[in-house]
């Protein structure tokens, strides 16, 4: 089967990019004919791109690290070129895509591209197209949204009805579209590729050891005040430094995290890099879902933390939630008023969690396959 895969692959984000990568590497161990459909989305260009024409405060922002924004951005671009099998073709939202008949099934998904209220969200992730193979949404995230949002119409409804399979990455998620189709499909639940993966895998395309000390690694893709914050107190408790990747591109945001005395790391940004940092790190933090499960795939100590949403309440971020939840740690998740009573010295049953990762894995694996050949529908 010829298969092509519709996600955010050309996102200069580590977790969209490794995603995309490990769900095209499985499908290859399956036996299939698999290449990442070359879609680019209208709004990459303003998320992206140096400088964008008439944002001159978020250009100035960027012109100070304009040598390390053009050096992450080549980087991202060896990757893609290095590990991912593309289409000889590139597409845009004005594209003619009767090309996409050459394929038995498209594969839409993993990552957030179900969430409308993403900046980078495309009507394209959505297949508003008559097209001969099978549509297939995998793992697909929706996070917080609601299907009240002004994009969830009829038309939106009536694109996702016309898959063949819809699996999501979280339970929330599932529920959600479930009542949005009114109950006309099955919605599974299962894996973000990341964890379909061995870290054997892994490790055979990460980089060399980057820092010859012992720390702590942050990722907090925002450099949020309650995640700087939560990195100051691990490090006072643990007596380690903090390092952190380039995720915002942003002069100011880096300055407020160099001087809460946690390391950007400017240099090595390629997505082998990132893996690096956490396989080496003694201890992880993190706010997000795909450091969350780099954590688990690599065996760390770590937390996540829960953010406040606002002054009533904390995020719960449904994908950490879910996932921390099927493999029973749902104690890492912690607030910043828990970093004091929260015992850092403990460990983790690691041989557990990948036993029971390994099923969850499989499970899922399985059920895509038997989705690509016809065998199961939603």
């Amino acid at each position: 089967m010829k298969i092509g895969i519709l996600t955010y692959h050309k996102s200069i984000n580590y977790g969209s990019v490794l995603q995309c990568w490990s769900l095209q590497q499985i499908l290859k161990k399956r036996g299939y004919d698999v290449e990442v459909i070359d879609y680019h989305p209208d709004k990459y260009n303003e998320i992206y791109d140096l400088f964008v024409k008439g944002q001159y405060k978020r250009n100035i922002k960027r012109f100070f690290l304009k040598k390390y924004i053009l050096k992450q951005i080549d980087m991202f671009k060896e990757f893609r070129e290095q590990y991912i099998d593309l289409s000889p073709y590139k597409l845009t939202i004005n594209s003619d895509f009767s090309v996409l008949n050459k394929y038995d099934a498209i594969i839409c998904g993993s990552d957030q591209i179900w969430n409308v209220r993403a900046f980078d969200c495309d009507p394209i992730y959505f297949l508003p197209l008559k097209i001969k193979g099978k549509k297939i949404a995998y793992a697909v995230s929706v996070n917080d949204m609601s299907f009240t949002e002004p994009k969830c119409d009829a038309s939106l409804k009536e694109n996702i009805l016309d898959f063949d399979y819809i699996s999501v990455r979280e339970e929330s998620g599932a529920q959600k579209i479930s009542r949005f189709i009114d109950g006309k499909k099955n919605i599974d639940v299962l894996l973000d590729p990341t964890l379909l993966q061995s870290k054997e895998e892994f490790l055979k395309i990460d980089s060399p050891r980057l820092k010859n000390e012992k720390y702590i690694f942050l990722y907090d893709v925002w450099y949020g005040k309650e995640g700087i914050e939560a990195a100051k107190k691990i490090s006072k408790k643990l007596g380690l430094p903090v390092y952190t990747g380039f995720m915002n591109r942003d002069i100011k945001s880096i300055l407020k995290v160099e001087m809460a005395g946690i390391h950007v790391e400017l240099e090595n940004t390629k997505p082998t890099d990132f893996l690096s940092l956490i396989k080496y790190a003694d201890y992880i933090i993190t706010d997000s879902f795909h450091g969350t499960a780099f954590s688990l795939i690599y065996e760390k100590k770590f937390v996540s933390i829960n953010k406040r949403k606002d002054r009533e309440s904390m995020k719960n971020d449904a994908r950490i939630m879910n996932i921390l939840s099927e493999v029973n740690l749902l104690d890492r998740y912690i607030t910043l008023n828990q970093i004091e009573k929260f015992d850092f010295d403990k460990d983790i049953d690691y041989q557990l969690i990948s036993d029971k990762r390994k099923g969850l894995a499989k499970n899922s694996i399985d059920r895509l396959c038997a989705a690509l050949e016809g065998e199961l529908r939603s």
